[in-house]
């Protein structure tokens, strides 16, 4: 059976997909979805996606959306065939792999994609763009591409002297930002710019790039593309051990992989991080991670970030957590799964968490928990926004909850887990009614939140 992908190949996310298609040389079939008529809102869309977003892939009894996970399943399912972007064969590129494609999700979009809405998002709505805005976002941008720029001048492509999906995913919204008068941040940056004019020579980034012009006349084509983006402490260690986190249990990220090793029954060391005092932007912690975040973690002699330390792995938890999942698979809870339509779907929730749940719960956690923390006043506009962002999240949290017990399936997984951290400082605020008024939700929270696992990482913060 020809796999099915639901969306429109002038879509980002779309794109993104059919790319690693290609990548793949899997033949599959593109199923228009006619936004303008609101056929993404449509109920028989609505049950392949309940965000009601493009793209879906449709792979014989299996349904994914969230075009980062779509793209993970279609480099493992089909890892014999096409370009290797996940680099099966070695465990230590695989790892690398995954660390930059987090990267590309947490640290680079987050800065392009803000920008491109300024630029073409809003003239289609006739809005005037924000300078305010794109200033910015561009001098976040500007942040993460010296970090490139000194990764690629040791090795050819992000993950390594290797193409994969950690480039893979820069393409769609790297390809609009380029034609805007800000693509000078990338061509005035050698080593990027040799990055970017390699990857987008492949045969399978052209054709994505070819593919719009079988859907609309070139003079309509740029028009067309920009409606669719629219929718677009103390020192607390366990036995000192080979493993170390940098960081501090109460920052969300680094608990989200302290309740991962002690779910995975791991020792470790941690290795406390002074935020308040300026430790993690120090020479000795930007070695370890040159974005400035904590956790830092470090495992034998694996090493994620080129340096002179040994063993490092960057701040995104989420990469780490996947990592000591994998790693360690035959310890603790199975955090993961080994058959591949079960992992897809574990993945399309864990990719949920980052980017539906946690953009909304960590803005109301920051106003309603961390604010008064440091005597600064809660804007409650801003929590009133974010909880009605939320509510919408939780809305689909509660009709998968009454499917299955967890948010992957029957077993408590990494998707669950990556909830943790930020939930437990909302239960503590006016929030927790958006999930308590839930009764799927809320029996779902109090069931993880009592996990062995995590009452140990909320005994460190007491510490």
């Amino acid at each position: 059976m020809v796999l099915k992908l639901h969306g429109l190949s002038v879509s980002t996310n779309t794109a993104r997909v059919v790319a690693c298609l290609h990548e793949k040389d899997v033949d599959f079939e593109l199923v228009p979805v006619d936004l303008f008529a609101r056929g993404n809102k449509e109920p028989s869309f609505l049950a392949k996606n309940p965000f009601g977003q493009i793209p879906v892939v449709e792979d014989g009894d299996i349904t994914l959306f969230e075009s980062r996970a779509i793209s993970s399943y279609i480099a493992e399912k089909f890892k014999e065939t096409g370009t290797d972007l996940i680099r099966h064969q070695s465990f230590s590129e695989a790892a690398l792999v995954k660390v930059w494609t987090e990267v590309e999700s947490q640290q680079y979009h987050p800065a392009i994609c803000p920008i491109i809405y300024e630029f073409f998002g809003k003239p289609i709505q006739g809005l005037e763009p924000d300078q305010a805005v794109i200033d910015a976002n561009l001098e976040k941008l500007e942040k993460v591409l010296d970090v490139y720029e000194a990764k690629l001048s040791s090795t050819k492509y992000l993950a390594g002297d290797f193409y994969s999906l950690a480039d893979l995913q820069h393409f769609p919204y790297t390809f609009y930002f380029m034609k805007t008068p800000l693509g000078s941040v990338i061509s005035d940056r050698p080593h990027v710019k040799a990055w970017w004019d390699d990857i987008t020579a492949r045969p399978a980034l052209k054709k994505v790039a070819e593919e719009p012009a079988k859907i609309v006349d070139n003079a309509n084509f740029l028009d067309f593309c920009l409606w669719m983006f629219i929718f677009q402490t103390k020192h607390i260690s366990t036995v000192m051990a080979g493993i170390k986190v940098h960081g501090t249990a109460l920052s969300t990220a680094a608990a989200r992989v302290l309740a991962t090793l002690y779910e995975k029954e791991v020792e470790f060391e941690l290795v406390p991080i002074d935020m308040r005092a300026g430790e993690h932007k120090k020479e000795s912690f930007l070695a370890l991670n040159p974005f400035g975040q904590v956790p830092a973690f470090e495992d034998g002699d694996l090493q994620l970030f080129d340096s002179k330390m040994r063993t490092l792995l960057n701040a995104e938890s989420r990469a780490i957590t996947q990592y000591i999942a994998h790693e360690y698979a035959s310890k603790g809870t199975p955090l993961i799964v080994s058959d591949s339509k079960k992992m897809a779907i574990l993945s399309v929730w864990t990719e949920v968490e980052a980017q539906k749940f946690d953009p909304a719960a960590s803005k109301l956690a920051y106003e309603l928990a961390i604010k008064p923390l440091l005597g600064m006043v809660t804007d409650f506009a801003v929590v009133e926004e974010f909880e009605a962002k939320l509510g919408t999240v939780l809305d689909v949290y509660e009709k998968r909850l009454g499917q299955s017990k967890y948010l992957g399936g029957d077993c408590f997984s990494l998707a669950d887990l990556h909830h943790l951290p930020t939930t437990q400082y909302l239960m503590g605020t006016q929030a927790k009614k958006l999930f308590e008024c839930r009764p799927n939700v809320s029996a779902w929270v109090a069931d993880i939140t009592a996990r062995p696992a995590w009452t140990k990482v909320i005994a460190m913060r007491a510490h």
